[in-house]
């Protein structure tokens, strides 16, 4: 008979079972478990500064102040300077962008747009972390190329111009996927898309930075490698499209009345390198001692042969991190092992020559393999950065290319491992041993970087009145916090239509609306002077700062050789503003 009391219980069983869901969920673990890393390494490296503006300084203040100048429909202008006069120096894709996002938010104002930038970065570099990992899937078994993916990421210069509203992260991400779809890609069965996608690519490169040159360079000599005339052709036709209209643009503002008569008479000097074109600023043997004349082809030569001296630590440096920072860490080792061990500083040259060699090594499989695009990206844009006069500028100009280093260099110990795979067992080792540790000397450094980095991230920034200061910057010290208050002070002391001569014009314009010059480089501090009243300028100010010392070479003689016309009215730990006072005030 049927047990009533149990028929009217409610049923109770275990939960079904989805037939093959776990085998998915471990399949799709095992297909993506390098993304899965890759991203992992990627949000780590932001999580600390995930809130607050974008960095504005140095290029990045440029950058903002020709995007505004788009917004607000003025053309493409440096609205910082007197006269808004065009600019020459920068292609025009990085601050569209800015435009666009001013536009979307509906202001200008730096406090607003910053921060929404900041997310913008954020959102790039996750793309340019997986599309490294891609680009290195091609070459590497998946292990390998997770390693040279998260050596892109942890380099010191990938961590802080990331940070900045510089070209570099976004020029990066556009050059790993234009290798991507251009060597035998996902678009390789649609040659006419992918020749398209491709251009798009390269344009998008060369507007935002000049060297995007190589791209197309890249793809003409993979055409010509392959001895494709027709494709070689129209590849040379569609690359001079981008190429001829901004290089058109610029001479026409170089040929124009502004151009010959500006606002004031050294505005478009050759070592105003920002109201200028790259050439221009080339051409000077020191662009930041321009009385040392122009280059000529003996010191050109001179030039090029110091650049490429220094090019193998600056290739090791690319894909570990700055010799700064393997000195550090040295000194620090040492501090821990309180003397016991004795490591002379010219030890650090042997891991970052090590490096240095393995990429050079996988430079020549990409050759042997007539992998022309993956060589010759990187061998380009070396090239190009030889011919400038800048070589404390190598590390910043490599952080795009990383990707093709650290490939390279990984490539190159795979190799290494097969061809000594029946070398004798102690040489295996030997040599395995040798290279795995140079790896894993190089992680522990990149880590010890960052960490130094993020534990110093700058003295807190200096708001405009009202503003935030819950932030910090890489790099941002006590002579940036003391221009921030020297450029408070100016602010709420001059009248709005005073001019101000300071280092970081584009800077102070954005936090005080005036408007604002280099200093004359003038080694005579007579003339320099003269060209200061000229412009006319009211308030000077001469900062320390480290990296870049002409207003303390220039501007402070010029001053302070004429203390009643230019008296001291501010100073704060060293930065000292001084205003100019004509003889009826």
């Amino acid at each position: 008979m049927k047990d009533e009391t149990c028929a009217n219980e409610p049923f109770v069983s275990e939960p079904a079972a989805i037939p093959g869901s776990k085998a998915r969920i471990e399949k799709l673990v095992t297909r993506y478990w390098a993304e899965v890393v890759v991203v992992a390494i990627a949000l780590l490296v932001w999580a600390p500064r995930l809130t607050g503006p974008l960095d504005l300084r140095w290029d990045g203040g440029v950058y903002y102040v020709l995007g505004t100048s788009l917004a607000t429909g003025h053309g493409y202008r440096i609205l910082s300077e007197p006269g808004s006069p065009e600019g020459v120096e920068y292609p025009p894709l990085l601050p569209a962008v800015v435009a666009a996002a001013e536009w979307l938010l509906g202001t200008t104002s730096p406090d607003v747009v910053a921060p929404w930038l900041r997310k913008l970065y954020v959102v790039i570099f996750m793309a340019y972390a997986l599309a490294a990992l891609a680009l290195a899937k091609r070459y590497l078994r998946p292990g390998f190329a997770v390693v040279a993916t998260i050596l892109c990421l942890l380099q010191i210069m990938t961590i802080f111009l990331s940070d900045l509203l510089f070209a570099e992260l976004p020029f990066a991400l556009v050059s790993v996927v234009f290798a991507f779809i251009t060597v035998d890609g996902p678009l390789a069965s649609r040659p006419w898309l992918r020749e398209t996608v491709s251009f798009v690519l390269a344009a998008a490169g060369f507007l935002l930075r000049t060297a995007g040159v190589v791209l197309f360079a890249a793809s003409v000599l993979e055409a010509l490698m392959r001895r494709r005339w027709r494709l070689v052709l129209v590849r040379v036709a569609l690359a001079l499209l981008p190429i001829i209209a901004w290089q058109g643009y610029v001479a026409r503002v170089q040929g124009s009345y502004q151009y010959a008569h500006p606002t004031y008479e050294y505005q478009r000097a050759p070592y105003q390198n920002y109201n200028v074109s790259y050439l221009e600023n080339i051409l000077l043997l020191d662009p930041f001692r321009p009385e040392k004349g122009l280059v000529d082809r003996r010191a050109l030569v001179t030039r090029l042969v110091k650049n490429l001296s220094e090019m193998p630590a600056a290739l090791g440096g690319a894909v570990s991190t700055m010799s700064g920072y393997w000195g550090m860490f040295v000194r620090d080792i040492q501090y821990y092992l309180r003397g016991m061990v004795v490591i002379q500083r010219y030890v650090i040259w042997v891991p970052i020559y090590g490096l240095a060699t393995l990429v050079l090594g996988g430079f020549a499989i990409f050759m042997l393999r007539r992998d022309w695009v993956m060589a010759s990206i990187p061998l380009l844009s070396l090239a190009l950065v030889c011919l400038t006069p800048w070589p404390e500028e190598f590390r910043r100009y490599l952080m795009p290319i990383a990707p093709f280093l650290t490939i390279a260099a990984i490539l190159a110990w795979e190799q290494i491992q097969a061809v000594i795979r029946g070398a004798r067992v102690w040489i295996r080792a030997l040599v395995s041993a040798s290279i795995l540790g140079l790896l894993i000397l190089a992680f522990t450094v990149q880590i010890y970087a960052a960490f130094s980095a993020f534990r110093v991230r700058g003295a807190p920034f200096v708001p405009k009145e009202g503003g935030r200061a819950d932030f910090r910057f890489f790099y941002h010290d006590d002579a940036w916090r003391a221009w921030e208050q020297a450029a408070s002070w100016i602010g709420a002391h001059a009248a709005p239509s005073e001019i101000v001569a300071t280092i970081a014009p584009h800077q102070l314009y954005l936090r005080t609306g005036l408007r604002s010059v280099y200093p004359p480089m003038e080694a005579n501090p007579q003339r320099a002077r003269r060209l200061l009243e000229a412009v006319p300028i009211s308030y000077v100010v001469v900062d320390e700062f480290r990296y870049r010392d002409f207003s303390r070479r220039y501007a402070r003689p010029a001053v302070e050789g004429d203390p009643v016309s230019w008296p001291l009215v501010y100073s704060v730990k060293g930065t000292k503003v001084y205003q100019h006072v004509t003889s009826a005030q």
